[in-house]
């Protein structure tokens, strides 16, 4: 008995039966990877655009919608901006980085208006509505600013901290969600890809 074990040892010490081994291993796994590829592709439809993902604030995903009122009271929606590049700024007046990146995107507002729609959200719930008004004339902001005053943007895009910055391209589709403050050299660097 001991004699068979030896011999079967013996052939796995055998190269020829581990390049055999290597070989059905990796057209295995390829045809694996090219199976789950057409699975996918016939989940999405026959094309992979973002129209087939939910939206999300999420690269490569439709950016969700949103209607909300300026400090005119005027009705302002994402959808009215579909076919150009929009940023999208959630801030408060008590955040030190959101008033140190405004004079940027006032910047950016005017020297890029033709290419670039900004829009301020104001988290108004953690905020102080009566102040907002005072903080958008110290900034000197002409872009729009508007209120969500009862959070759900914040809280569709998930915002976690302030400011945040999302980049959605003309397609409507989110190019990126930033984290902490951006100056206009990010800014401008980001409408190529828009």
């Amino acid at each position: 008995m001991s004699i068979k074990v030896t011999h079967e040892i013996s052939l796995f010490k055998s190269r020829p039966l581990w390049i055999v081994l290597i070989v059905l291993v990796v057209l295995l796994g390829g045809s694996w990877i090219v199976f789950s590829q057409n699975l996918t592709q016939e989940r999405l439809g026959s094309n992979n655009s973002a129209e087939a993902l939910k939206p999300a604030a999420v690269a490569g995903h439709p950016a969700p919608e949103f209607e909300l009122k300026t400090l005119e009271g005027d009705t302002l929606r994402l959808a009215d901006f579909k076919g150009k590049p929009v940023l999208v700024n959630f801030w408060a007046t008590w955040c030190g980085p959101c008033r140190a990146e405004f004079p940027d995107f006032q910047r950016a507002h005017v020297d890029n208006a033709n290419d670039l729609v900004i829009i301020g959200i104001n988290n108004t719930t953690a905020d102080q509505v009566d102040l907002v008004d005072d903080f958008v004339t110290e900034m000197g902001a002409t872009f729009p600013i508007v209120l969500d005053e009862t959070g759900d943007v914040v809280e569709t895009y998930g915002v976690l901290g302030l400011p945040t910055s999302v980049f959605i391209d003309r397609d409507g589709v989110v190019n990126e969600v930033f984290t902490g403050p951006i100056n206009k050299a990010y800014i401008e660097s980001k409408l190529s890809e828009l």
